[in-house]
């Protein structure tokens, strides 16, 4: 049962591009567009640290 709670936490943690309201949720914190997260996640992968830094980058 722990591991479950484990893998649940860790998954918070990442960008989802669904639902739409949780990109939405993304693209405000991060404060970028929605073409610009896709990209982002697209390029660097799911960790939010990683697509802060790419979208930094790329401005």
């Amino acid at each position: 049962m722990s591991e479950d709670l484990n893998k649940m936490g860790s998954d918070q943690l990442l960008i989802h591009l669904e639902p739409d309201w949780e990109r939405r949720n993304w693209c405000n914190w991060l404060g970028c567009s929605e073409d610009e997260l896709e990209h982002a996640v697209t390029y660097v992968g799911h960790d939010p640290d990683n697509v802060r830094r790419f979208l930094r980058q790329a401005r």
